[in-house]
């Protein structure tokens, strides 16, 4: 679809699903599989498991093959979409942790979702910022400014002290990874 540009904003948000994650774990343990048999282990109706393989292929994070009718999907990226495979490869890592990797790869996830966010997090990389400083260099109202940094912080992407934020110094390979990928300049 010409709609989907290569942005990690949407390679998030196409990644920030319960179910499109219990996809990707699925594929990582049985290598290629088939939509129908996606839908089976899924418990999901062929159309839905459809849907959601071709979105993480649109993505960069899934290679298709079609074989007569049947279309097998197998992990991998696709390097015309933008840190598809940073994304990727920090999401399997984190998807090895186990004990519910799966809600906080979520959570992580979500908080990237949006194209502001991401924008906050690149002025940010430059150098702690209050509330003012960050609206004069995003050109975000305050109110969204506070509601999106409420998310970054409870998705400890950023700190807060004196009224000043800053990226967090995160443990986990997908933050670090999100974060250094919101340093670099967001394509058009």
């Amino acid at each position: 679809a010409p709609h989907l540009r290569p942005t990690i904003w949407r390679t998030c948000r196409a990644l920030a699903s319960h179910e499109r994650l219990r996809m990707l774990k699925i594929l990582k343990k049985e290598g290629e599989v088939t939509v129908t048999r996606m839908a089976e282990k899924t418990g999901r109706p062929q159309s839905e498991a459809s849907r959601s393989l071709r979105i993480l292929n649109a993505r960069g994070l899934l290679r298709a093959r079609r074989s007569g009718r049947q279309v097998y999907y197998s992990i991998g990226s696709d390097s015309s979409v933008q840190g598809s495979g940073e994304i990727l490869n920090a999401v399997l890592h984190e998807l090895d942790a186990g004990g519910g990797a799966s809600l906080r790869i979520f959570s992580i996830l979500t908080s990237l979702t949006h194209p502001r966010r991401h924008e906050m997090l690149h002025v940010l990389s430059k150098g702690p910022l209050g509330l003012t400083e960050m609206r004069r260099h995003t050109g975000i109202s305050i109110p969204a400014l506070k509601r999106h940094l409420n998310k970054l912080l409870a998705r400890e992407m950023v700190e807060r002290s004196d009224s000043v934020y800053r990226l967090a110094k995160p443990r986990d390979r997908l933050r670090k990874t999100l974060l250094a990928m919101a340093a670099r300049p967001p394509r058009p």
